[in-house]
């Protein structure tokens, strides 16, 4: 008797499908996977756009900080020692008939003075907040083509903030015209240089010159601090742990003695800071643009106008962290950039006797 057919189609018959149950469920697993997976990717993808984006607001305010770090760093008196009368009086051509030399002193005709914007170069505290910082510095801007590679010409340059609208864009830039807060730039050219020829008038010329220019927009703040070493002999007095013994409101001018009125050891005659502690804050475009839409060409309140006045370690922590808290109230996105920064030229003396300057 053959039993192969059979066998066969027993065979057959024990081999099963899927149900339509089991493939409804599966193809709900594999939804679900699916949706979790583009959730996944989904948020990926707008953490990198976000923080790229981020990077890319924040870059301009990066790449101005890196140069206001290095065009400071350069910065230059050339101090020389010279000869000074009894009365402080250096010689010149209206005394050198009857100058009789009493003993040496420090001199420079160059110049180096920080402090409020408002008060360096006039305008409103809220539409130039913060401080400003005005020097001579080794950096070969030029105006002439002759003078082209000379790298070592000496500059007047300053930075400062404005808020200002961007009336001054290109013509075939399309767009409404916007109010930012501005970081400018004082750049004046070696042949334009008056620091020797008008030096009570320095910096006068500021004020709406064709060589200032926009370098970074929604810089809100800009701090700065100059400072003796942190660090050093114990007893030195001319270290400064705090970092207010030279400029405690924050404001120097090497034409002066500063501090050096009361202590000797701080004489800031033509002398260049050691330090500067350099602060800088900025925010985002999309921050600037809500503002805008809620002040229009009026300067938005950080309360900027009433901070960095007093440079004490703990006014300088408050006034940051107010700033700060003032910031995010307002739904402002924002990123702080601080550094210190050493002055190459900066050869602190500790001369006792205090030199009167003349202009």
């Amino acid at each position: 008797m053959n039993q192969g057919p059979t066998s066969s189609r027993s065979s057959q018959s024990g081999k099963k499908g899927f149900t339509l149950v089991e493939l409804l469920l599966s193809m709900g697993v594999l939804a679900i996977l699916m949706l979790l997976i583009v959730q996944v990717i989904g948020q990926t993808s707008d953490v990198w756009r976000n923080t790229t984006a981020k990077a890319d607001q924040f870059r301009e305010a990066r790449d101005a900080f890196e140069a206001i770090s290095r065009n400071l760093s350069q910065a230059t008196l050339n101090t020389y020692y010279d000869y000074f009368d009894a009365s402080g009086n250096r010689r010149t051509a209206a005394n050198a008939s009857t100058f009789v030399p009493s003993r040496y002193g420090r001199h420079s005709e160059l110049r180096f003075q920080t402090g409020p914007a408002s008060t360096l170069i006039g305008g409103a505290a809220s539409t130039r907040p913060t401080h400003a910082i005005f020097f001579q510095a080794p950096l070969g801007f030029n105006s002439e083509p002759e003078n082209a590679g000379l790298d070592n010409l000496l500059n007047t340059w300053g930075y400062f903030l404005e808020f200002r609208p961007d009336t001054d864009r290109p013509a075939f830039v399309p767009g409404v015209t916007r109010s930012r807060f501005r970081l400018m730039e004082y750049r004046q050219p070696s042949e334009e240089l008056n620091i020797y020829e008008s030096p009570a008038e320095w910096i006068d010329s500021v004020e709406g010159s064709e060589w200032a220019r926009v370098v970074a927009s929604n810089i809100v703040a800009m701090v700065i601090l100059p400072k003796l070493p942190s660090k050093g002999a114990v007893g030195d007095p001319t270290v400064d742990p705090d970092g207010n013994k030279l400029a405690p409101l924050y404001a120097y001018d090497s034409t002066l003695v500063g501090q050096g009125a009361s202590n000797p050891e701080l004489n800031s005659l033509h002398q260049l800071p050691p330090v500067v502690e350099f602060t800088m804050v900025a925010i985002d475009e999309a921050s600037a643009s809500q503002l805008d839409l809620e002040n229009g060409s009026s300067p938005p309140n950080f309360g900027l106008s009433a901070m960095f006045q007093n440079a004490s370690p703990e006014a300088r922590r408050a006034d940051l962290e107010s700033l700060v808290g003032n910031l995010t109230a307002s739904g402002v996105s924002y990123r702080v950039f601080s550094t210190e920064i050493s002055i190459r030229g900066a050869k602190w003396s500790r001369e006792q006797t205090v030199v009167a300057s003349s202009p």
